[in-house]
């Protein structure tokens, strides 16, 4: 939205006392330990406010700017010798030292911010504040440049350099600068290398890999910053073409961070906006906050606009490298098939954080824009990260093993990892999951099932799964707007366990994305837990077909 259109939006909510923009909390479930529907004043988006003020041909609201990002400054932590160096809290109202834990990333994310109020609007300013910023902007730099995240860490990799690049100049700190252009080098070697981002098709943080691409050729004057900022940016743009469905008008999988199923409102509003084409929110797609265009934004490139009208032909796949591991099997690659009115996604292995979609689909009906299909693994309700699953696909057929992990979290998949790696449930399943108008789920035949919707369905072939000395059950269930089909491993009195001491361990389906009156496949999936004749007795197998999956029966580590 336009600037007036967003300030005007946001005046209800200013508290003139705080000097902050206030909202109702609806966080990701990590990092603070505020309850969602806690009226908050976050740190992040008071910079964005200031901005957007800063930029409004009013002048009567660049005072307020000055309040809010005096305000802002206070929360910082400017003790070199601190942990929490040069970072912010999320909230007003929680501090560094009561989050669990701090978010680092808000060095990057407030000073990207802070770096575009000095190098635009410091004359709109009072003079003590905008020596202040400068202050600011470099314990960020420098909180930034003692981190030294991996080029591998996307969207925080390009972010940090670009604000250590742009404090560098606006500063005049050469350290700064040279370590942000070495490091934005590093994430261009770095994707060339893997073939791709390592945060893999994420509609969050592609996205934020282009802003920030956009703010570093703004900001930037560094002749080899620039170039490289233009290759992740047209990377990025091709990233987003190439996966974009325009029938359903989704972004299909596999993702690996996304947190929301549908492309939300603002992103739409954003992709419209540069690609010149008419990108329609779904009606149950989330708003996740009104952005305001600001005009550092930069078009789509003109090769890949017209992706986003049609697909070059009626059916098509591809295939990509996400992360190049040590071998074949450590390697993570995507696969995507784009068909006229669907689209079927996966990964060939990952675990189920609650920002993973491993096997993500979507058609269209004439009920729903885009129905949605979707993989998880819960542990009483929520997504459960210390599952894994493996994946082959083939066009519209997926097969997929599952199997426990010994080294990732709950529902995030670091930081609330037991220190003795057991965790406590009373439901534990996986989870075929259709969600949409008009959906619909049967059993088609002993082990066979369909989700189904429209002139669609998804035709699920099931294997008789193990979860440790517990025979695994399938059962089909359907709830508000939604059905599901789930393999049931255990539903009872809250247990404690160790994925490590389960024992073995081995979940697995077919999956095929079939037009309404297309055949069901014959053949079964089958499931071989028995170590006779195996070279490794460690391993079960999955197989459909010609598709075969070798699964380790007991929990492991992590393999990305």
């Amino acid at each position: 939205m336009n600037i007036a259109t967003y300030l005007q939006s946001k005046e209800p909510n200013y508290n003139a006392d705080m000097h902050m923009l206030g909202q109702t909390w609806n966080g990701p479930g990590y990092h603070t330990r505020i309850p969602n529907g806690t009226w908050v004043h976050p740190t992040r988006t008071a910079l964005d406010y200031a901005l957007a003020l800063l930029f409004s041909a009013d002048a009567t609201h660049y005072t307020r700017a000055a309040d809010v990002i005096a305000k802002t400054l206070t929360l910082q932590d400017v003790d070199p010798t601190s942990p929490t160096y040069g970072i912010w809290p999320w909230l007003l109202e929680e501090s560094l030292a009561e989050m669990a834990p701090p978010d680092w990333n808000w060095a990057d994310f407030c000073g990207m911010r802070l770096a575009l109020i000095l190098a635009d609007h410091a004359d709109r300013l009072p003079t003590d504040l905008a020596q202040a910023i400068r202050v600011s902007l470099g314990h960020a730099g420098w909180s930034i440049f003692r981190r030294n995240v991996r080029p591998g860490y996307t969207n925080i990799a390009i972010m940090g350099a670009g604000v250590t690049l742009a404090a560098g100049e606006l500063l005049d700190e050469p350290r700064l600068a040279d370590y942000g252009r070495r490091r934005l080098r590093r994430v261009v070697e770095h994707t060339e290398h893997h073939g791709g981002f390592n945060e893999y098709n994420s509609p969050t943080y592609t996205v934020v890999v282009l802003h920030e691409c956009e703010n570093i050729l703004h900001l930037v004057q560094d002749a080899q910053a620039r170039e490289d900022a233009e290759t992740l940016r047209v990377f990025a743009w091709e990233t987003i073409a190439e996966h974009f469905h325009p029938t359903t008008q989704q972004w299909s999988g596999p993702n690996s961070r996304a947190y929301t199923d549908r492309v939300p409102a603002s992103l739409c509003s954003y992709l419209s906006a540069q690609t010149g084409i008419e990108i329609r929110p779904h009606p149950d797609a989330p708003d996740r906050g009104s952005e305001v265009a600001l005009p550092y934004h930069l078009p789509c490139p003109p090769h890949l606009i017209e992706r986003f009208r049609t697909l070059p032909q009626p059916e098509m796949t591809i295939e990509r490298r996400f992360i190049a591991g040590a071998d074949e099997e450590s390697t993570v690659r995507g696969v995507t098939w784009l068909g006229a009115d669907a689209t079927l996604g996966s990964v060939n292995h990952d675990c189920f954080w609650t920002q993973r979609r491993p096997l993500l689909g979507y058609w269209r009906t004439a009920d729903d824009p885009a129905v949605v299909l979707r993989l998880r693994f819960l542990k009483d309700g929520q997504d459960f990260s210390s599952v894994y699953v493996r994946n082959v696909q083939r066009g519209r057929r997926i097969l997929s093993a599952v199997n426990l992990l010994t080294d990732r979290g709950d529902f995030h998949i670091s930081l609330d990892r037991p220190a003795d790696g057991r965790f406590t449930g009373s439901d534990l399943r996986l989870r075929y999951e259709l969600t949409g108008h008009g959906v619909t789920a049967r059993q088609i035949r002993d082990g066979v099932y369909e989700l189904a919707a429209g002139n669609h369905r998804a035709v699920i072939h099931t294997a008789p799964g193990q979860f440790g000395e517990r025979a695994v059950t399938w059962q089909l269930g359907e709830d508000q707007g939604r059905v599901f089909l789930d393999a049931v491993c255990y539903t009872g009195p809250a247990m404690t366990f160790d994925p490590a001491q389960i024992g073995p361990v081995l979940l697995a389906a077919g999956t095929e994305l079939l037009p309404h009156n297309a055949p069901v496949a014959v053949a079964p999936v089958n499931v071989d837990l028995s170590t006779e004749e195996k070279a490794n007795v460690d391993n079960g197998i999955a197989s459909w077909g010609e598709d075969a999956i070798e699964v380790p029966l007991q929990a492991h580590k992590y393999q990305m």
